[in-house]
């Protein structure tokens, strides 16, 4: 690892600690909260759903980050530091099947939380409400920061590739709406 990419890797670091430390803390407690406040009562234990859940939306976090860096030549959130942009538009692999794949892992990792902790409120409404967030801040600043970067390419890539569920899941879906159907 030479000095650039170590660099990069610790200009990572403040998000990681958002993302896996303070964004799950502020979750368990406001969830627990929100299921008294509301008159929820726990959920049945799903510790086998939780596992599979974090097994792949870890999956998803992980190897988005790491091809960001390896193949983008870029960090996750590059676009809050302009020398740390992807250089390279990435279309292929786990992001020829959501472009957002860190978000739909991460979402998966809070309702893991929340179906292992029985917590209504952080296995829906917390994710819920961080879909909303992110989904904001991906529409009015990195879209944009996107296509500015990659013109034509990236708008191809964004009208075939689904915002955040991928599209095997989405192919799946929609095969058995139709089977329904008939």
């Amino acid at each position: 690892m030479n000095i650039a990419e170590f660099k990069k890797l610790l200009l990572v670091i403040p998000s990681n600690i958002i993302f896996f430390l303070i964004v799950p803390v502020v979750s368990v407690v406001f969830g627990e909260k929100l299921d008294e406040f509301l008159g929820l009562n726990p959920m049945i234990p799903g510790t086998v759903l939780a596992t599979f859940l974090l097994i792949v939306g870890g999956y998803y976090v992980l190897e988005s980050i790491r091809v960001l860096f390896t193949e983008g030549k870029g960090i996750p959130l590059g676009d809050i530091i302009p020398d740390e942009q992807t250089t390279e538009l990435i279309t292929t692999g786990i992001y020829s099947q959501t472009r957002n794949p860190m978000l739909f892992g991460y979402l998966l990792c809070l309702i893991a939380l929340g179906i292992h902790l029985n917590s209504w409120s952080i296995a829906i409404i917390i994710p819920t409400l961080f879909t909303a967030i992110w989904t904001l801040w991906l529409k009015t600043h990195e879209e944009p920061a996107l296509e500015a970067r990659f013109g034509a390419p990236y708008r191809k890539y964004r009208e075939k590739t689904p915002f955040l569920i991928p599209r095997s899941l989405t192919i799946k879906a929609y095969i058995m709406l139709e089977t329904e159907k008939s």
